[in-house]
């Protein structure tokens, strides 16, 4: 009885320790995500985003350049049953409120609008770091 005892105690033990080892996989919604190519995300908003493509020919940390270059993800937007491909691009320089700002815009899904921005591409380029893989930070907030 008492060796039964010791096992339950034993069993008990390991498995209060796993259960508390688990990480719990709920997610806060948010309207802002970082995806790599082909990973895709939904957002708060219920929009859909998965990234299709990421060049970037931005110049790089420490070397001079006779142009700054430009970093542009392609993405496809979905919400229900209403899709639509999006083409952003980060330009260094470009001021915020600049009239032609081509790192956001409007996109129609559903019959709601909703504004995706463009926010960042990481990593900015590096002599050293040219081959690591690219991810986007994209913002999708209904209008």
């Amino acid at each position: 009885m008492v060796q039964l005892t010791k096992q339950l105690s034993g069993l008990l033990i390991v498995g209060t320790l796993c259960f508390a080892a688990c990480k719990s996989s709920e997610t806060v919604p948010t309207n802002s995500v970082s995806l790599g190519m082909n990973q895709s995300a939904r957002l708060s908003s219920g929009v859909a985003v998965r990234v299709d493509s990421i060049q970037d020919s931005r110049c790089p940390v420490g070397v001079t350049c006779v142009w700054a270059g430009q970093a542009k993800v392609k993405m496809l937007l979905s919400k229900d049953s209403d899709s639509t491909m999006v083409s952003l691009i980060l330009e260094p320089g470009v001021m915020a409120g600049s009239p032609k700002r081509l790192d956001s815009t409007n996109v129609s899904l559903s019959s709601e609008t909703y504004k995706v921005i463009l926010k960042d591409v990481n990593p900015y380029p590096t002599t050293t770091n040219q081959s690591l893989p690219k991810s986007a930070v994209v913002e999708v907030t209904k209008v």
